[in-house]
């Protein structure tokens, strides 16, 4: 009888081997951000965390600053799907002014390090080449919220303020909160955890902007 020949496993696509490669490169940055700050990340200490050889890593993002900026906008577009998803489920003004503050505070806190690399890094990507990238994905995620906004303040449940103001009015106060939390790199918990305070924090976005 002849033997059974098992065929050898299927090769992994080189461009699944791409997007593997490349995650690693952004997880060891963060990593690194985590560790010491945004100043941290070094093609080095990236190099030395992940295994990718310099020549990859320039591949992928060319240089310090363009991994700065991929892992930037991917962690960007990680919070505003977030949050998104927790608006779409509103079905009222109060629901969705609360999904608003509730969605991001709880990524933050889900998400520390993450949410610590987008206050850190930010000034850092709009004063390099791909300020131009952060500009049109922070300019879409505000006009999605003022497309919400519109027909709630239309109808009368808001406040007859201009709509591009109330992401400010219900984001200000949990975004500065979150920021101060996460500004305490000592581990001694000067601040409670901006869950503790994750009700207060929505009735007080709705009662700004409430008619």
């Amino acid at each position: 009888m002849a033997s059974r020949i098992t065929p050898p496993p299927s090769a992994v696509p080189a461009e699944a081997a791409a997007v593997d490669r490349r995650q690693d490169i952004l997880n060891a940055a963060l990593a690194c951000a985590a560790e010491g700050g945004v100043d941290a990340v070094s093609i080095d200490g990236v190099r030395a965390r992940c295994g990718a050889s310099v020549g990859s890593i320039y591949h992928h993002f060319g240089n310090r600053d363009g991994i700065l900026a991929a892992l930037f906008l991917d962690v960007f577009h990680d919070q505003s799907r977030s949050v998104q998803a927790q608006l779409d489920k509103a079905r009222s003004a109060r629901a969705g002014v609360r999904a608003l503050v509730t969605g991001y505070l709880d990524w933050v806190v889900a998400q520390p390090e993450r949410a610590r690399f987008l206050f850190q890094a930010r000034g850092a990507v709009a004063a390099g080449p791909r300020n131009a990238d952060l500009a049109e994905a922070a300019r879409r995620r505000n006009q999605a919220l003022v497309l919400w906004f519109e027909p709630h303040r239309a109808s009368g449940m808001l406040r007859d303020l201009p709509c591009e103001l109330m992401p400010s009015l219900v984001m200000g106060p949990v975004q500065s909160y979150c920021r101060a939390w996460l500004s305490d790199r000592s581990g001694q918990g000067a601040l409670p955890s901006p869950a503790t305070y994750r009700a207060e924090l929505a009735d007080a976005a709705w009662r700004v902007v409430q008619a």
